[in-house]
């Protein structure tokens, strides 16, 4: 985050997640709506906003169709293919199957990551790649 010189906020999932004591019910969801209004006002008050966790979503998930619906132009979608204990550990994390999705495969260096989603993205500078939900950058 230190390389990017434009307003950046980082949202943790996990933050959220593991953060309620005595929940008044197990299926509060209370991590997706606390986290998902702090993504929408970070990108309401011009942040960049990094949307960092481990989704149980689908395509057409409602709390992502929410936040596309909110802020729909320059979304992109990371899916960190990992190793074998990691998907143990995270069952349920997979590929959305959303259009704009890039998988990084496991093979991929952090350097090499870092690299490919900053140039995706545009966070140091302009996208090089356009999302079917990004504005395109093509003159």
């Amino acid at each position: 985050m230190k390389r990017t010189k434009r307003p950046t906020a980082l949202v943790d999932l996990d933050y959220y997640r593991f953060s309620f004591t005595n929940p008044p019910r197990e299926d509060h969801n209370l991590e997706y709506e606390m986290s998902g209004n702090d993504v929408l006002i970070g990108l309401k008050l011009g942040f960049d906003v990094i949307f960092d966790g481990n989704f149980t979503a689908t395509a057409h998930d409602p709390f992502l169709e929410k936040l596309f619906h909110t802020h729909p132009e320059e979304n992109y979608l990371f899916y960190l293919d990992s190793i074998e204990k990691m998907r143990e550990v995270y069952e349920y994390a997979s590929p959305t199957g959303r259009e704009e999705e890039v998988v990084i495969p496991e093979s991929s260096s952090l350097e090499q990551t870092v690299e490919q989603i900053a140039r995706i993205t545009g966070i140091y500078g302009q996208p090089t790649f356009t999302s079917p939900s990004a504005p395109s950058t093509e003159p």
